[in-house]
């Protein structure tokens, strides 16, 4: 089944499209699968049934669109959207958790913020709820946009190259290490905040 889904999805002119889409609404949508239909893309492109460089474009452009949606969702609708990315508990500690480090850290939490899940929505709306400067917003967004889509999809391909024969296992072993860097980058993020608190109260 799984094969015949990329079949379908390797021959059609509205998968390009289809990438697109997911990674731009994914911002605001954030059950939207944008991961997965990267690692999709990329496992095609391996075997030559899409074009490397179209799946990382559609997916950097769509990126790029979800993220300045999502700020200006926050910078215009500033009390609706702290109440829609703050409806449970897990959304109020992410939009914090966001608040606390643009302060920190600025402009480069946007491109690491993009590989922590739920990161990104949060981020991206917290700029525009604190309203964060725009032009600067725009460079590190490109940045980090850039580099996701081209990390994903990469990732799909080179399990598409390694796994040429079974696609399943592919995209198995795609989507694990694509966890796995998530989970690392978060690793790093927790050790961090435990760092800062111990400096705190040995002062």
């Amino acid at each position: 089944m799984f094969d015949s889904v990329l079949d379908v999805l390797g021959d059609a002119w509205w998968a390009y499209p289809l990438i697109l889409l997911f990674c731009t609404f994914d911002a605001v949508v954030p059950a939207l699968p944008s991961e997965t239909a990267l690692l999709t893309g990329g496992i095609l492109a391996a075997d030559g049934r899409m074009a490397l460089a179209g799946v990382i474009v559609m997916a950097g452009l769509g990126a790029f669109l979800g993220d300045n949606l999502a700020y200006w969702i926050g910078r215009s609708a500033e009390d609706w959207a702290r109440r829609w990315i703050t409806r449970g508990a897990r959304g109020r500690r992410g939009l914090e958790w966001a608040e606390r480090e643009l302060t920190r850290h600025g402009g480069p939490l946007l491109i690491a913020a993009r590989f922590i899940p739920g990161g990104r929505t949060a981020t991206t709306i917290a700029c525009g709820v604190l309203r964060f400067p725009y032009r600067q917003f725009l460079v590190f967004d490109a940045v980090g946009a850039a580099l996701w889509a081209t990390v994903n999809t990469l990732i799909g391909y080179l399990g598409g190259r390694a796994f040429a024969d079974n696609t399943l296992a592919a995209f198995a072993v795609s989507f694990g290490v694509a966890l796995a860097l998530a989970g690392v980058i978060e690793l790093i993020r927790w050790f961090r905040r435990r760092t800062e608190v111990s400096r705190s109260r040995q002062r």
